[in-house]
């Protein structure tokens, strides 16, 4: 997630960087409710998957630089949430 905040916060994204700052500091500590909220941010409109690095969106990023950025916070995305999912699972499996 560290991967993902940097990137945000290199942005100017505020919103989604302090959320998962947030749920990474829960998990962290080992708390599932850090899990729970971050799989949350994953779904619906206006979620983390519809967030686009971009100029008109208010973020500082050069044009040359802003297909590179989606792509890599696409990528870390992805690997976030699949981590996500198998921890939650495993947790849920452990009760």
């Amino acid at each position: 997630m560290n991967e993902a905040i940097e990137l945000l916060q290199s942005v100017k994204e505020k919103h989604w960087s302090t959320w998962l700052a947030h749920d990474a500091a829960l998990v962290e500590k080992r708390d599932l409710r850090g899990i729970e909220h971050l799989l949350s941010a994953f779904g619906g409109m206006g979620s983390l998957n519809d967030l686009v690095i971009h100029p008109i969106n208010g973020h500082e990023v050069q044009d040359f630089a802003i297909d590179k950025a989606n792509r890599k916070l696409q990528k870390i995305l992805g690997e976030i949430w699949s981590l996500a999912k198998q921890l939650y699972n495993d947790e849920l499996q452990a009760k």
